[in-house]
């Protein structure tokens, strides 16, 4: 964490520009992840294996649109939350940074009749 010129700490943001740099690498992995299943499959019903290729090719699609569409939900999500967190965090996130005047001496409270 970062000190100031009040002695206070600002926010660390690593977490979030780590992740953030990284989404697009999980972003090409699940991609290339979600098309393994059809061609696969493909190549499966290519070389004459397994007993009906068109039911095997439609549900290995199936099952690669369900990855691919999985993968781009997180990824997406991901990177609004980081956005968020770093917007909310700022440059300097301090709930007061201001030194308070009557600190040791606070005011006694109003009575109110």
């Amino acid at each position: 964490m970062n000190s100031t010129s009040h002695g206070r700490k600002a926010a660390n943001t690593a977490f979030e520009r780590a992740l953030l740099r990284r989404l697009p690498l999980v972003f090409v992995g699940g991609c290339m992840i979600a098309s393994l299943p059809p061609l696969l499959a493909r190549a499966m019903a290519a070389a004459g294996l397994g007993a009906d290729p068109t039911a095997s090719i439609t549900t290995a699609d199936i099952i690669g649109i369900s990855v691919a569409l999985l993968t781009w939900t997180a990824v997406c999500t991901l990177a609004i939350a980081c956005g968020i967190f770093l917007v909310m965090k700022g440059p300097a996130y301090f709930a007061d940074s201001y030194p308070l005047e009557d600190a040791d001496r606070p005011d006694p409270p109003s009575k109110k009749d």
